[in-house]
C-alpha cells in the first residue's frame, strides 16, 4: 500500500531525530573524553610541582646543615687556638680571682680569732623576770631585734666592773625583715627604779650590776624585750672611726673649746695622742676628736645635747662602715671587737657586723619626751623626772614599733605611780 504524504512526513521527522540523537551522544562522548584528558593533565601538572618543591626543600635543608657544619668547625679551630695560646686578661682575672677567695678567707679566720677577744656575757637567766608576760606575748615586738648599747667611761679598761656609770644608753631596735633601725637614747639622768625598788638615776643600774642589771632596768621599766647588749668603751670607738677613716662633722667654736679640753682628759686617762681642733664648721674628725665631741655636755642642751651628739656619731660611723671595702671594714672590726663586752654570740656578732652594710638607721631620738619630763633632785641628785613615764613608754613603742595603742603593763604602771610620788 502506498504512503500517503502525511505518513512520509512523519517518517523524515523521525529520522531527522534519530539523527540528532546520535550526533548529541557522540558529542557527549568527546566532551568526556576531553575533560578526562584535563583531569589526567592537572594530577600530572599537580605531581611534577609538588616533587618539584620537596627537591628543593631537601636541597635547602643540606645546604643549612652544610652551612652550620662549616661554622661549628670554625668555632672550634678557635677554641684550639685558645687553648695554644694564654690570654694575658683572662689569665689575670682568674689571677685576681684567687687572690681576693684567698683574702676572703683570711678575713674570715681573722675575724673569727678577734672574736676570741671579745669579753662574752650570759644574759638569759638575769633577765628572766625582767620581761613582762604582756611583752612576751606581743607579736609586733617579736619581729625586731632589740639591743642594748652602753658607753662607759673606763679608765681601767674593764667594761664589765669597777664604778662604770654607762655615759651611753641607747636602744638599738632593728626590723628583722627590712634591717630599718631605729636608735632611741636614754638619758642618763633619767629617774628610773634601777632594780629592787632603787630608784636612781638610770646610768646607776650598769655600776651596781653590769649590763645585766642595766638591761633587765631597761626592760622592766619600758616594757622592752631585750635579750642582748654591747659595751664599748671611749677608746675602742675613737679606733674604730680612724679605722674608717674618720667621719665628717659640724661643730661650732665653743664644740671646738670643749672638744680640746676633753681630749686633754683623754691623754692623761688612756695615753691616747690628739691633735687639737683649730678650726669649726664642717671638719674631718678623727676618732678621738669624735669621741671628745660625744662627751660634750655643758652646751645648750646639757645632756640632752649630748645624747644627740652620741647618736648622730653612731649614726656617721654606721654610714661610714657601710661604704667601707672588706679590708677596712675588718680593721674596724679588730679596732672594735678587742673593746667590746656583749652577750652576743661569736657568730650572732658576726652576722650583726656583716648586717652593717643592710642596716638603715630612719629615727633617732631621746626619752623621756621634751614635753613629758621635768627636772627635779631625788636622793641627793639631780634627775630627769620621766613625768607620766606610762606616756613615755607609749610613745617609745610608737618610736620603735609603730604601736600607735600599745598599753603599759601593770608593771609601768606601778613604776609610774612611784616616780609621780617623788615629785607630787
Amino acid at each position: 500500500m502506498a504512503k500517503n504524504r502525511k505518513d512520509i512526513e512523519n517518517d523524515i521527522l523521525i529520522e531527522e531525530r534519530i539523527g540528532e540523537e546520535e550526533d548529541y551522544e557522540e558529542y557527549a562522548r568527546l566532551r568526556e573524553e576531553r575533560e578526562g584528558i584535563r583531569a589526567r593533565r592537572s594530577r600530572i601538572e599537580e605531581e611534577n610541582e609538588r616533587r618539584q618543591n620537596a627537591e628543593f626543600e631537601r636541597a635547602r635543608k643540606r645546604k643549612a646543615e652544610e652551612a652550620c657544619a662549616r661554622e661549628e668547625e670554625k668555632k672550634w679551630r678557635s677554641y684550639e687556638k685558645r687553648k695554644k695560646k694564654k690570654h694575658p686578661v683572662r689569665s689575670f682575672l682568674l689571677a685576681l680571682l684567687v687572690v681576693i677567695v684567698a683574702l676572703s678567707g683570711a678575713l674570715l679566720i681573722y675575724m673569727r680569732s678577734l672574736l676570741q677577744t671579745v669579753d662574752s656575757v650570759d644574759l638569759e637567766n638575769a633577765l628572766e623576770s625582767s620581761i613582762s608576760p604582756q611583752v612576751r606575748q606581743d607579736r609586733t615586738m617579736a619581729g625586731y631585734q632589740n639591743i642594748a648599747l652602753f658607753g662607759v667611761d673606763s679608765r681601767e679598761q674593764d667594761l664589765l666592773s669597777g664604778d662604770n656609770r654607762s655615759d651611753t644608753i641607747m636602744i638599738c631596735s632593728v626590723n628583722k625583715k627590712t634591717g630599718e633601725t631605729r636608735l632611741v637614747s636614754v638619758y642618763r639622768d633619767t629617774l628610773l627604779n634601777i632594780g629592787g625598788g632603787d630608784y636612781r638615776k638610770c646610768n646607776a643600774a650598769y655600776a651596781y650590776g653590769g649590763p645585766q642589771q642595766a638591761v633587765a632596768m631597761l626592760n622592766s621599766n619600758l616594757d622592752l624585750n631585750i635579750t642582748d647588749f654591747v659595751t664599748i668603751g671611749f677608746e675602742g670607738l675613737a679606733e674604730t672611726i680612724d679605722a674608717l677613716g674618720g667621719i665628717d662633722l659640724e661643730i661650732t667654736e665653743e664644740e671646738m673649746e670643749y672638744m680640746n679640753s676633753y681630749m686633754d682628759d683623754m691623754y692623761y686617762e688612756i695615753g691616747k695622742e690628739y691633735e687639737e681642733v683649730t678650726d669649726w664648721g664642717m671638719q674631718h674628725l678623727s676618732g678621738i676628736q669624735a669621741t671628745a665631741y660625744c662627751r660634750i655636755r655643758y652646751t645648750e642642751g646639757d645632756d640632752f645635747r649630748r645624747a644627740e651628739r652620741q647618736r648622730t656619731v653612731l649614726m656617721l660611723t654606721m654610714e661610714k662602715a657601710k661604704k667601707a671595702n672588706p679590708v677596712r671594714l675588718a680593721a674596724a672590726a679588730g679596732a672594735v671587737l678587742g673593746r667590746t663586752a656583749t652577750s652576743l654570740s661569736s657568730t650572732e656578732l658576726m652576722l650583726f657586723i656583716l648586717r652593717a652594710r643592710m642596716m638603715d638607721i630612719t629615727e633617732s631620738t631621746g626619752f623621756p619626751t621634751e614635753e613629758d619630763r621635768m627636772f627635779a633632785t631625788i636622793n641627793g641628785e639631780s634627775c630627769v623626772v620621766p613625768y607620766y613615764l606610762t606616756t613615755n613608754v607609749k610613745k617609745l613603742h610608737r618610736t620603735l614599733f609603730d604601736q600607735d595603742e600599745y598599753e603599759p603593763s601593770p608593771t609601768v604602771e606601778e613604776i609610774n605611780e612611784n616616780i609621780n610620788a617623788y615629785v607630787n
